[in-house]
């Protein structure tokens, strides 16, 4: 199951939310079910990145969302990001973060 997440940095925090997501990467990768997991920058805006992951299974992802890292990553859109929208697969459609949070909270 592939995930984008794409934040855009708040005022003043394009800084802190790339250190953020980087330090979120070594738990994420060893994650149960974690395939891949990358961050990229937009090099236009240089404001936005996107965190790209694949997981064995949606019940993989579902417990990492649970996790403390998990939890990490939901503060790190809430405090650090302007604008947050998430896709599950290649072709699905962009939506808000609430999707992703309704995941968490349906387990």
């Amino acid at each position: 199951m592939e995930l984008m997440i794409e934040l855009k940095a708040g005022q003043g925090k394009i800084q802190e939310l790339y250190q953020t997501l980087q330090a979120l990467l070594p738990t994420l990768r060893k994650a149960q079910g974690c395939r891949d997991c990358r961050i990229c920058r937009d090099v236009e805006d240089g404001e936005t990145f996107v965190l790209k992951m694949d997981w064995d299974t949606r019940a993989s992802l579902e417990h990492y969302l649970h996790s403390s890292s998990g939890s990490a990553l939901f503060g790190a859109v809430d405090l650090l990001s302007e604008h947050t929208q998430v896709r599950f697969g290649q072709e699905g459609p962009w939506e808000g973060i609430d999707s992703l949070k309704k995941l968490r909270k349906e387990h």
